[in-house]
């Protein structure tokens, strides 16, 4: 069956979606709590090794997922995800052997997953019985290696992003948790790794506490939007944190920029008058796990159940009160802004 260049593209960045959540979600939920127990007991250790080794294989799982969301069969999907993991630069070679580090560059995985599904519905049956044989080095190796060519490139996108975030950092402190609360919100629903730009600029302090509202900001914002037109577990995976999930919803309508943006600066202001602190480690994950509060709470001075107060009020309070009020406001005077565009097809 054929498919438009649009709906080839949407099943792609639709996959990567849900990769992400299958791959993240458990980490997300666990992550910390794990941390915390493994200091009484090793078993908690392993387990937690095992819930972050998950991580390493998101590039496959996004592939094989975009693989199924193509109408590929088994191997076709299972070489693509082949294809994603060899083009992500998650694999490290070293004479020792090979070892996988982080889960890879995600925009490259997008390109290379592109152009390996692209090569796979080309090919298609032309080879007959012998697809097979060669399908997995034109289908998945090829466009691998291709992918690790313009991985330099990919990762100039994420460079210069973080040189607009350093350059942030030397403005006025409440000027700069604005501009880059707002940055990751509007950024979160993309493929860009938000977290890998808050390692290569090393946000510390109120920019790192930023970037972690910033991506609740942009959690809240599609939750509200969601509430009443998506499931239960859409609902449950936005309250945990994978705002990522909604790529191809935001891709599909960028007016939800407009509520990401007015969220972010209201949120970003919180963050600065309720000093909202970070590190260079926590930078980006937002709320997931506990994290941004967690590491906040141990770099803030002053009384403890002050200082909880007020990450109530800058992790829960504040972005629930204006995502709601913003997705009313947007509702009813902002042109195309409808609740079915926040719609989630897994």
């Amino acid at each position: 069956m054929k498919m438009s260049k649009k709906d080839f593209f949407f099943n792609i960045l639709n996959g990567m979606a849900i990769g992400i959540v299958v791959a993240l979600v458990t980490s997300a939920l666990l992550g910390e709590i794990l941390k915390f127990f493994g200091r009484y007991s090793d078993v908690f250790i392993t387990v937690g090794n095992a819930v972050s080794s998950f991580q390493l294989i998101t590039s496959v799982i996004i592939g094989v997922l975009a693989g199924m969301n193509l109408k590929f069969d088994g191997i076709r999907s299972v070489i693509l995800g082949g294809a994603a993991l060899i083009g992500s630069g998650a694999l490290v070679f070293e004479e020792t052997g090979v070892r996988l580090q982080g889960m890879g560059d995600l925009i490259n995985v997008l390109i290379t997953l592109i152009i390996a599904a692209a090569i796979i519905v080309f090919i298609g049956d032309k080879l007959g019985s012998l697809n097979i044989v060669f399908l997995p080095f034109l289908g998945g190796v090829v466009p691998g290696l291709i992918g690790l060519m313009i991985l330099p490139y990919s990762k100039l996108v994420t460079t210069s992003l973080g040189e607009l975030i350093a350059h942030f950092t030397d403005l006025n402190p409440l000027l700069m948790t604005i501009l880059i609360c707002v940055f990751y919100s509007a950024f979160l629903a993309t493929p860009i790794s938000l977290v890998a730009i808050a390692t290569v600029v090393s946000l510390s302090g109120l920019a790192s506490g930023a970037a972690n509202l910033g991506i609740l900001t942009a959690c809240m914002t599609f939750l509200f939007g969601s509430i009443g037109i998506n499931n239960k577990g859409t609902i449950i995976a936005l309250i945990i944190g994978t705002g990522k999930m909604m790529m191809p919803v935001y891709f599909k309508n960028p007016i939800i920029a407009v509520p990401l943006v007015i969220n972010g600066i209201i949120v970003g202001a919180t963050g600065y008058f309720m000093n909202v602190q970070g590190t260079p480690m926590s930078a980006g994950f937002g709320h997931t796990g506990l994290v941004g509060p967690i590491n906040s709470l141990a770099l803030m001075d002053g009384s403890t159940s002050m200082n909880i107060a007020k990450l109530t009020v800058a992790y829960l309070i504040v972005p629930v009160i204006a995502a709601f009020i913003v997705d009313k406001l947007c509702l009813k005077f902002l042109p195309k802004y409808t609740r079915e565009m926040f719609l989630f097809k897994p």
